[in-house]
């Protein structure tokens, strides 16, 4: 009870688990305090009591049943939302901290969107289990509403996991079923088009060219009619290195000839060498101005380059 109602004061005074433990004690145990696991001695009470402007006995007192100001909750969240839209992470603790997943009166929709800022925060941080267990608890919490952007990033997110274990089976079956329920109410959303590039992506990674490279043509398709132009430069180099893996050189000189990507010179120059056109190719190879330890990532461009060098060192 005594760890509930400082984090109630806490939260009142619009004070961070850090800011109030500062100098008294270490954030850690100030959390396992509000989560009561453990009981502080009356020293640290008084410390406590102090720092939030308020008596120990009102540490006391029962939790307030109040409610959390819903407006300003959805405001948190569409700020954060955007600020790591724009790949700011670095305040983004201090809404995790809030716990704001652990209020029972936010609906299930916002509180998805919630466990999805977690998500992309720590996979930005780099931890592993933390991102899978709230990329699940978003899509669960997500799918209570009409699929919408949010449920759309943390399928994508999903995926990513799912596709750096190589279960592409996994990933494939989620973003089709995923795709299908799209089209079900229209074919005529950017929705769309982020799903289908997943797909196109995966069925590449998967050595499925011939069906990676229809779905760029269905986004090309799309991208067409709705006047969009979603992530050109890596379209491209998920069409080019289709056409590369099936040898289709003429089609792959035209899409990467005016490109000044490195990547997509890489695939120019395989192009040329494909059609038969070894000088060309071999000045263009030389003019590459890349680290092949880049390519370690990504097999298709790796044995590329591995065999363009390997060709090249005998001319």
């Amino acid at each position: 009870m005594i760890g509930q109602r400082i984090k109630e004061i806490r939260n009142n005074n619009n004070l961070t688990q850090e800011e109030l433990a500062d100098g008294i004690i270490s954030r850690t145990y100030l959390s396992l305090i509000e989560k009561g696991s453990v009981h502080p001695s009356t020293n640290v009470l008084i410390k406590l009591s102090e720092r939030l402007n308020c008596s120990v006995n009102d540490f006391m007192q029962e939790v307030s049943h109040f409610r959390y100001n819903d407006v300003e909750i959805l405001r948190e969240i569409a700020y954060y939302e955007q600020k790591v839209n724009q790949g700011d992470y670095t305040s983004l603790h201090y809404f995790i901290e809030k716990e704001y997943e652990s209020v029972d009166q936010i609906p299930a929709p916002d509180s998805g969107r919630i466990h999805l800022l977690y998500a992309k925060y720590f996979k930005h941080s780099g931890d592993k289990r933390k991102l899978k267990f709230h990329v699940d608890r978003a899509l669960e919490l997500l799918s209570t509403v009409s699929i919408n952007n949010s449920y759309i990033d943390a399928i994508i997110l999903k995926v990513e996991i799912l596709t750096n274990e190589q279960k592409y089976e996994e990933s494939l079956d989620l973003l089709e079923d995923t795709l299908y329920i799209i089209l079900k109410f229209s074919d005529l959303d950017l929705c769309v088009i982020r799903i289908m590039y997943e797909i196109a992506e995966c069925y590449q990674k998967c050595g499925q060219y011939f069906t990676s490279s229809r779905f760029v043509g269905r986004i090309r398709k799309h991208s067409k009619i709705l006047y969009v132009d979603y992530r050109r430069d890596e379209l491209l180099l998920i069409e080019g290195k289709n056409l590369a893996m099936l040898e289709k050189f003429s089609e792959l000189d035209t899409l990467t000839a005016e490109s000044q990507d490195n990547l997509a010179k890489l695939l120019n120059c395989y192009a040329k060498y494909g059609n038969g056109s070894i000088k060309l190719a071999e000045e263009a190879f030389k003019s590459l101005d890349f680290d092949p330890e880049l390519l370690k990532e990504d097999e298709v461009f790796l044995s590329i380059h591995n065999e363009l060098k390997e060709r090249m060192s005998f001319i």
